[in-house]
């Protein structure tokens, strides 16, 4: 199967088409822009919608949180995705209309602006179609489903994910963004090319109500002839054998799996590195992702060479190396290094709050769509956690700091009273940036309507008019503040960002010294002086993002595994900051066993709402298998600051009730996906695969059975990780412990955290003893 991406925010998607098997299928299904619009369908108006966003009495009905909320007072008639809504569909034949996003989205509620606060877009919708509105945060099954459907046809995708579905739930046609009748301009909103157009939504629904009505029976063919190669395609993944991870091994087995892979792997980042800005890009002009899969994946490579260092042993261990050569595993560091480095100077980062905005329109990272997401910053946190033990610099530190800091300050606007951490800080926010201080007024860009990134931003003279000089002008040296703004006018054709700056580190303390002819300490107190002033005018003077408080399991899983790896690289460099890393990650995991877990069954749920039941309910949405991948592996985490032989009994009882399924066998799922490739979060399978080959060596009674299920896992999806290894990182990383095997190691009992934390790496598993000493060969990296 060609590899797509669901991780590229397509935010405009222009006039399309249906997927080429549903044209073979029937041609006059075809949606073409230039399709002449048939005489009006006759309707029944037997049928009257309103919206239920807002009325809903569950607890749980209203799970998508602030995502639902937003479109509660919508003039479409919004319904929810349950078996009431999808009835209607059937019974009176009409298309569903679903659109998925999430809270933090820009590009969600620009739409939202722009088309469902539409009379016109809201008469159409609730006349001829049933309108569905689901946080992809919720159902990520389904999310997965019909974004593979868009990524199809269409060659990207993102959200808002808008698709249209037959009464069965067949995908017919589907896109991102389609601009309103309440755009600003018929412009698409993304593009740096003015001459380029978007075909509007209302044309859209005007084309596909006429099409249904009058074609009916071609586009159920199409629709159902596509559906059929999606599920094709998603057995692909196993072989094409829905039943490879529990088949025995036969004669005609896959070929298989070998270290070379790790190497083939590697040669494809280096052909995607950015040498300039670091990163990586499938094409110029593509939005940049921090992708902390991959630099993990490159900082194991790296950390695998017999570095100096004893904090190297979370490597990959020989014969890795070997296999590589020093050279190639020289490179994957300095990759890893180096986009680290321009990731924490760069402006994806609040530089005077705490934590990373998702990704970057630009190569450089200057220019970011400005949500601030859970799971990346967790994952960055690991990141930043493993680069300290490959290169000891003051500015790694600072950045996982700052990053325990986002995780566990009391003030972070991610933490919850009860420990837990909310998904997700919204991109826009009501641009008022407070009175100058020479003024009783605002000056710069006030407004009642939400503007992505106002909470970030800065005009020079708001900037400057804030600080004292001359510090005012060394700050703005040091994030490179310009009197124009420092956003490139072909990136803002729309004058969105105009006369503003993002805020990054043009120029280092050292540079401005010589700049200004002041000593370096003197430099670096006024950029603290100075950004403690600027932070303190920004959370006082201007509207925060909205936040979205739904606690998801599986990213609240990631922070734990993060805040564990944390507070092992700081055991010996600051044992406070180590503590209060273990503090929030054992506090967490208390709040996850009273409220999402059922101890009876083992069973998970995937969402709490705050403030909705003191314990684990029955009700809530049922957890899926990165929940439970992830919930596991933050379970070992734990487990290797802590040494808690309690949480690896909790591992073993939480299986996941679907299996290797995404989820479990629901009625509306066209199908299951058996999710193998990593993304922006890690491959929930090849988590579970490494999950279990840590747990045989924590329980040698068992260690043959986890064994086992792990090598079926790579086994299962053999054939697409030979194919396309670099999509496969987390796999590889559990065909090294396949290959190499997990070493238990028992030390001394009177042992101190610090001398037990030298003891600690990938492939390691360690526990206290009665012994007398440890093995020698855990001295060896």
């Amino acid at each position: 199967m060609a590899a797509t991406s669901t991780e590229w925010p397509r935010r405009a998607v222009t006039a399309q088409r249906l997927p080429a098997q549903a044209e073979k299928a029937d041609k006059s299904c075809d949606l073409d822009a230039n399709l002449v619009l048939l005489a009006p369908p006759v309707r029944t108006m037997d049928l009257v919608l309103r919206n239920t966003l807002a009325s809903s009495q569950s607890p749980y009905a209203n799970q998508g949180g602030d995502q639902l909320r937003a479109h509660k007072d919508n003039p479409v008639a919004w319904q929810e995705w349950t078996v009431e809504s999808l009835g209607l569909a059937k019974t009176h034949q009409r298309l569903i209309f679903l659109s998925i996003g999430y809270n933090a989205c820009h590009w969600c509620h620009v739409m939202e602006r722009e088309s469902f606060c539409s009379p016109e877009i809201a008469k159409l919708l609730n006349s001829s179609f049933i309108p569905i509105k689901l946080d992809r945060e919720l159902r990520p099954d389904l999310d997965d489903i019909y974004m593979n459907f868009v990524t199809a046809t269409t060659g990207a995708g993102g959200w808002p994910l808008n698709v249209f579905l037959t009464p069965d739930l067949q995908p017919v046609f589907g896109g991102t963004y389609w601009p309103g009748p309440f755009a600003s301009t018929t412009l698409h909103r993304v593009s740096t090319n003015p001459d380029e157009t978007a075909t509007s939504f209302l044309d859209i629904l005007h084309k596909m109500d006429n099409v249904w009505a009058q074609q009916r029976d071609r586009c159920l063919l199409s629709a159902a002839e596509v559906t059929k190669q999606l599920k094709w395609f998603a057995e692909e993944g196993t072989h094409s054998h829905p039943d490879a991870l529990v088949r025995e091994p036969s004669d005609d087995s896959p070929e298989p799996l070998d270290l070379d892979l790790l190497d083939d792997a590697l040669s494809h980042f280096i052909s995607q590195f950015d040498p300039v800005n670091g990163g990586f890009s499938s094409s110029v002009g593509s939005p940049k992702f921090t992708t902390p899969v991959i630099l993990t994946f490159l900082l194991r490579i790296g950390a695998s060479v017999a570095y100096p260092s004893t904090h190297t042993r979370f490597g990959f261990p020989n014969p890795v190396p070997g296999i590589l050569g020093k050279e190639s595993c020289a490179q994957a560091a300095s990759m890893a290094l180096q986009t680290l480095q321009i990731l924490s100077r760069s402006g994806l980062r609040d530089h005077l709050g705490h934590g990373f905005h998702r990704y970057s329109v630009t190569a450089d990272w200057n220019l970011p769509h400005f949500e601030k997401m859970l799971y990346d910053n967790a994952q960055l946190l690991s990141c930043y956690s493993d680069a300290w033990a490959l290169r000891q610099d003051p500015e790694i530190l600072g950045t996982i700091f700052s990053l325990v800091e986002y995780f566990t300050s009391p003030s972070s606007p991610i933490l919850s009273s009860d420990g837990v951490w909310y998904a997700s800080e919204d991109a826009d926010s009501v641009p008022n940036f407070g009175p100058a201080p020479s003024t009783t007024s605002a000056l710069d860009g006030q407004g009642t309507e939400k503007k992505e990134g106002a909470y970030y931003v800065w005009s020079h003279k708001r900037f400057t008019d804030i600080l004292p000089e001359p510090d005012a002008a060394i700050l703005a040296a040091h994030f490179g503040v310009l009197p124009d703004g420092n956003i490139p006018a072909a990136l803002d054709i729309h004058d969105e960002f105009l006369n503003q700056n993002v805020l990054h580190i043009a120029a280092t303390p050292s540079i401005l010294a010589k700049q200004f002819q002041l000593p370096v300490a003197d430099i670096v107190s006024k950029i603290k002086s100075g950004k403690a002033t600027l932070s303190n005018y920004r959370r006082t003077h201007r509207v925060a993002p909205d936040v979205d408080t739904k606690v998801i399991l599986s990213w609240n899983a990631l922070a734990i595994t993060a805040l564990a790896r944390a507070a092992n690289t700081l055991t010996t460099i600051d044992s406070s900051r180590s503590q209060r890393c273990i503090a929030a990650a054992t506090k967490a995991l208390d709040f996850i066993k009273t409220r999402m877990y059922d101890s009876s069954t083992g069973k998970l749920s995937r969402i709490y709402q705050p403030d909705s039941h003191p314990a684990w309910d029955r009700s809530a949405p049922q957890a899926f298998l990165d929940d439970y991948a992830y919930l596991i592996s933050a379970l070992l985490s734990v487990y290797d600051i802590t040494l808690d032989r309690s949480l690896i009994t909790w591992a073993e009882t939480t299986p996941s009730p679907g299996g290797y399924f995404q989820a479990q066998r629901t009625d509306d799922q066209l199908f299951r996906l058996k999710p193998g490739t990593d993304n922006s979060l890690p491959s929930a399978n090849g988590r579970i695969a490494n999950n279990l080959f840590y747990l045989g060596a924590h329980v040698p009674d068992k260690e043959a059975q986890y064994v086992s299920q792990a090598r079926a896992i790579l086994d299962a999806f053999g054939v697409e990780i030979i194919q396309h290894p670099f999509l496969y990182v987390s796999m590889l990383s559990a065909l090294v412990l396949d290959q190499v095997g997990v070493r238990r190691l028992v030390v001394p009992r009177t042992l101190d955290a610090a001398a037990v934390s030298r003891y600690k790496g990938f492939g390691r598993t360690v526990e206290k003893g009665d012994v007398d000493r440890t093995d020698t060969d855990a001295n060896q990296p």
